[in-house]
């Protein structure tokens, strides 16, 4: 199921290095960035709850296989005025080619997969199944949302080891979301699942009902 794990969070981290700075209060200025954006052939548009938007720099909107980055708007924007989330964090999803597997049919698997040596691995920032504890894995109808604990190495400094992960499918493809947060201002349980639920409504929610 090396599927699954259609951008590894090692590259997540790389790609948090270039917001960090917005997170801390020295934003890059400019317009208000976009709070969504469509990919995939525009069959799947990616936004968070209130407050967030997307990260353009650090995202990659093109290709078969996109990533995209969300945060602060008011960070992003370096503006106060464009909005903050009521919880800040960081927000990732990604978004496999097509033609992969059923996400349906391969859900009942899942949660043993991840417990696995092979399924810690994909999830870890460093790729070493050893540096994940996975603290659940449930599935909720048809989305997986998996809780985990990653002691990788030589991570963003700043970044909670501690976060969330859902999975689950929209015409076709597999989105994998991640909601991360800061050690000085960790979200907690609750607020991390709200987080990542009001993530895949709005995802589910904006993109087209495509006929299958």
């Amino acid at each position: 199921m090396a599927w699954i794990a259609t951008v590894p969070l090692r590259m997540t981290l790389v790609f948090c290095v270039m917001v960090l700075a917005g997170c801390s209060g020295l934003g890059r200025g400019g317009e208000k960035p976009p709070e969504t954006v469509e990919v995939a052939s525009r069959s799947v548009v990616i936004g968070g709850p209130t407050g967030y938007c997307v990260d353009r720099g650090a995202s990659r909107l093109v290709g078969e296989s996109p990533f995209v980055l969300l945060g602060s708007c008011a960070s992003i924007a370096g503006d106060r005025s464009a909005g903050t989330p009521a919880r800040l964090g960081v927000l990732t999803a990604s978004v496999s080619a097509p033609g992969g597997p059923s996400f349906a049919e391969t859900l009942p698997q899942l949660e043993t997969f991840f417990r696995s040596p092979p399924g810690r691995a994909a999830l870890a920032r460093d790729g070493n199944d050893l540096s994940v504890t996975v603290l659940s894995a449930e599935a909720q109808g048809d989305v997986l949302i998996v809780h985990l604990n990653d002691t990788s190495a030589n991570v963003v400094p700043g970044i909670a080891s501690e976060y969330w992960r859902a999975l689950f499918e929209v015409n076709g493809r597999l989105v994998t979301l991640s909601v991360m947060s800061f050690d000085e201002a960790p979200m907690g349980p609750d607020a991390s699942q709200r987080t990542i639920r009001r993530f895949i409504e709005r995802i589910r929610r904006e993109s087209p009902a495509i006929a299958s």
